[in-house]
């Protein structure tokens, strides 16, 4: 691909701050997109379009509650008069719970699922009329693994990514004739806070790299390269898809 396969491109990227998010956003920056950082935390989506703007990037950041639906209408607005048109989504914001499934609250399954998936179809929602008008547009959905696999104490988490899947085929094939690409990028175990915990126990690494094939974890600047591709136009006969980024432990 063009080094900066994505000049002139406008680019949202939710849950910007840190991680997996941190490192798509530097990625797509680094492609030459001009990036909307987006989180419900101000200070560390800042931080993240300031490293976009270090190397010449361009970025602005925004704080973004995904789970609530009036901050997407106004911040959607906010981001499109301050850069213009969204060319490329991704939608990563999410959140994580362990609990056994005899204890999850009602309130707890709410708020995962409207976080890590009813925020995915707002958002889509709320881009998909410009992306029309305007002839196309990528939406890249962040999933997991675990909406494949199935984790135990992890109910909720699971089921929220399992239905990102479903979200996106049934986008991908409602919008293809509008030029919209819509595919799923579905890590493994990635280093990031989510896991660090674990990780720190010896026992439970050793468990979790058991599993996976390649024998360690991925990385989150790992991620940000298959998503510039999916931004790009490159991936433009690509849609409907979920492409696992797991060190083989998918298969494993």
């Amino acid at each position: 691909m063009d080094e900066k396969a994505l000049a002139g491109r406008v680019a949202l990227v939710t849950g910007a701050g840190r991680g997996i998010g941190y490192g798509i956003a530097q990625a797509l920056g680094g492609a030459g997109a001009t990036v909307a950082c987006a989180a419900r935390s101000l200070d560390q989506v800042e931080a993240a379009a300031a490293a976009i703007r270090a190397k010449d990037g361009s970025a602005r950041a925004f704080r973004l509650d995904v789970a609530r639906a009036e901050d997407i209408t106004s911040q959607l607005g906010a981001i499109v008069q301050a850069l213009g048109p969204i060319d490329v989504l991704v939608n990563n914001a999410g959140i994580v719970l362990q609990k056994p499934t005899v204890e999850l609250t009602d309130e707890e399954w709410e708020r995962i699922l409207a976080t890590n998936l009813t925020s995915m179809f707002r958002l889509a929602r709320a881009v998909a009329p410009s992306m029309i008008a305007r002839g196309g547009g990528k939406i890249i959905n962040v999933g997991s693994l675990w909406g494949k696999i199935g984790v135990p104490g992890f109910l909720a988490y699971c089921v929220s990514k399992a239905g990102i899947d479903a979200l996106t085929r049934c986008l991908a094939l409602e919008w293809a004739r509008h030029g919209i690409r819509v595919n799923c990028l579905a890590p493994g175990y990635v280093r990031t806070d989510f896991n660090v915990h674990e990780m720190a126990d010896e026992r439970t690494r050793a468990h979790i790299l058991s599993r996976i094939p390649l024998r360690r974890l991925g990385e989150p600047d790992e991620v940000g390269p298959l998503a510039v591709y999916l931004a790009s136009p490159a991936s433009d006969f690509m849609t409907g898809q979920t492409i696992y980024l797991d060190g083989g432990e998918g298969i494993a």
